[in-house]
């Protein structure tokens, strides 16, 4: 059975590389090549499609983050493999979280290129190679993060927005000791031991910092 495919990125070459690399596998029909959001969005409407390779930064209002999570509740059926010159575990991880099936560094070999494109058409989750190690540890801080009590979490984020434990307690009105034991559930639930681990991992992440936080006891 013909897997219809959509190529959508808004740079030629890069359109036409994945073009050359598909036509050589005759399981896949493309059936259209959208420079933008929009166009993709109007091609979904119009035509059965199975796969969409789709490049993260694309033109227009709706991309990244944003139109990965449109496409996945909008067109539940088509499977969605992200193309993107970014190497990063943290963005898979969050790409994959708003329901892409598959995440791809642009700088990859085209027989890699058909090795994702073929495992996120026949059902399975596809993570660069090069980021597999990091994406895993990536996804495990990402659901720990989302463990913490809220004012955990709160104390966390004042952390990453550089307060000090003395600061905190100011600030929400605790006592220090309080603050210090919150910190200490925190980094247990998180896996970590110190503030530097929690600032790297949470910058991989691109967790918000401190100025979101609700400040309230």
């Amino acid at each position: 059975m013909l897997i219809n495919t959509a190529i959508c990125d808004d740079h030629p070459l890069v359109s036409l590389a994945l073009k050359t690399v598909l036509r050589g596998d005759p399981e896949f029909n493309i059936v259209g090549e959208p420079a933008s959001g929009p166009e993709l969005i109007k091609l979904l409407r119009e035509q059965r499609c199975d796969l969409v390779i789709l490049d993260y930064s694309m033109p227009g209002e709706l991309d990244g983050i944003a139109l990965i999570q449109y496409l996945s509740r909008m067109f539940p059926d088509t499977r969605l493999l992200v193309f993107s010159g970014i190497a990063s575990a943290a963005l898979a991880s969050r790409c994959i979280e708003a329901g892409a099936n598959g995440f791809m560094r642009k700088t990859q070999s085209g027989d890699l290129l058909r090795e994702a494109v073929r495992s996120v058409a026949q059902g399975s989750l596809y993570i660069d190679p090069s980021l597999q190690g990091d994406y895993k540890r990536a996804s495990g801080f990402e659901q720990a993060f989302l463990s913490l009590s809220p004012r955990e979490m709160v104390v966390v984020r004042l952390l990453l927005a550089g307060q000090s434990v003395s600061e905190i307690s100011a600030r929400l009105n605790r006592s220090i000791k309080t603050v210090s034991t919150q910190k200490q559930t925190a980094y247990r639930k998180l896996n970590i031991q110190s503030d530097a681990e929690l600032f790297r991992l949470a910058g991989d992440l691109g967790v918000a910092d401190g100025s979101a936080a609700d400040p309230s006891p």
